[in-house]
């Protein structure tokens, strides 16, 4: 493993839409820049053995990256905590880099932790002009998203204030918000 970066708040937001070219074609247009397109395979474990209700409020994640514009691969194992605040989605998240991902992967399965599978592209966008990022999210199973993150708002009114401008300007204002994971969205079924 690799040294540790603690992430005191992130302050995350999903929208489901049919159509992410025109939401980028909007980006684009008002400036934003495209970072980098990635495939990303998150395996989470199920926690509910060991930790039971509570379980379902904390992740564990191995995610494997490959970006498709640097042509570089990456993996980590994350944890991220209970919710910090009602109705939005904001928790402490604790990431560490993984040299050997399938080596993690089979410990976790050996020691009877049941593993769940969420696979995305994701095309990630940033702007000079704002504190969020965009990310334009294909998720295998369960439809197109754009998720918007504001990493460590001063409070959650400027939180909710960038998202709500950020909404606005990709047309997504009167959208509705969903704080759900792709974890849980995919374990209710809520798929296309």
């Amino acid at each position: 493993m690799g040294e540790a970066l603690i992430t005191p708040r992130e302050y995350e937001v999903k929208v489901r839409v049919e159509d992410l070219e025109s939401v980028e074609r909007k980006l684009l247009s008002s400036g934003w820049r495209l970072e980098d397109v990635v495939v990303e395979e998150d395996r989470y474990v199920d926690l509910t053995h060991c930790a039971g209700s509570p379980a379902r409020q904390i992740a564990l994640r191995v995610r494997l990256r490959k970006s498709l514009t640097k042509n570089t691969s990456t993996s980590e194992l994350t944890f991220k905590g209970a919710l910090i605040e009602e109705g939005v989605k904001a928790r402490e998240e604790i990431t560490t880099k993984l040299e050997d991902p399938e080596k993690v992967t089979e410990i976790l399965l050996l020691s009877g932790f049941p593993i769940i599978t969420v696979r995305k592209k994701r095309r990630i966008y940033s702007t000079t002009e704002s504190k969020a990022r965009v990310y334009l999210d294909e998720v295998e199973g369960l439809g197109n998203y754009v998720e918007i993150e504001v990493m460590n708002p001063e409070s959650r009114e400027e939180y909710m204030k960038t998202l709500n401008q950020v909404k606005e300007e990709l047309g997504l204002g009167k959208e509705e918000n969903i704080v759900k994971s792709y974890l849980e969205l995919k374990m209710e079924g809520c798929g296309t």
